[in-house]
């Protein structure tokens, strides 16, 4: 008899593995001491729900943030000259 996915329990290997090569275990082991993570203590060894997983995903993403348009057109380094030019003037 298989347990239903909501009761299923990985472990700390297991989700550092599926959120991909930039999550080490360690890395996910220190979110989840800090509390930023949802997870569980069974025993010595953390481990996390299906929706601990996706929960975790969430607070990792970060909005895309657009660039803000240049209204005059320059470039960043005629920018800092042409303020420095100002800046130099007063």
């Amino acid at each position: 008899m298989s347990a239903p996915t909501d009761l299923m329990l990985y472990t700390v290997a297991e989700v550092a593995e599926m959120l991909g090569p930039h999550v080490t275990v360690a890395w996910l082991t220190k979110r989840l001491r800090e509390r930023k993570f949802p997870g569980r203590k069974v025993g010595r060894s953390w481990m996390l729900t299906r929706a601990d997983i996706e929960s975790a995903i969430e607070l990792m993403a970060r909005p895309a943030i657009a660039p803000k348009p240049d209204p005059a057109g320059l470039t960043a380094g005629s920018r800092r000259r042409l303020n420095r030019r100002v800046a130099a003037a007063s």
